[in-house]
């Protein structure tokens, strides 16, 4: 759990949702300040599944995995964390509250 919480705390040290970083956050509300958060962490995800998407399709149009850029994959992977734990920071998850559910919502699979 302890590394989890570094990360979290390491990842929102890095990138702060305030005025100062995003000038578009002046004057908003605190809901719409949430809210921009939420979509400017959903846009970030969407830029790693499309460089996961690309990858994907040069195999799929090659037939051959030498195709594919395997750093493109493993930076957009480590991206796709980055942003989840932020949001999920974002959401008011607490480390220990997102790794309890995990498993509950893997209960289906």
């Amino acid at each position: 759990m302890q590394d989890l919480t570094n990360l979290m705390s390491f990842i929102n040290s890095k990138y702060v949702f305030s005025e100062e970083n995003y000038p578009a956050l002046k004057g908003k509300t605190t809901e719409e300040k949430a809210v921009f958060a939420l979509n400017h962490s959903v846009l970030h995800m969407q830029k790693s599944i499309g460089v996961l998407a690309t990858q994907c399709e040069a195999y799929d149009h090659s037939g051959n995995f030498n195709n594919v850029d395997q750093a493109a994959l493993k930076e957009a992977t480590a991206k796709m964390l980055v942003n989840t734990l932020k949001l999920a920071h974002e959401l008011g998850f607490s480390p220990e509250q997102l790794a309890e559910a995990v498993p509950l919502v893997m209960k289906s699979k």
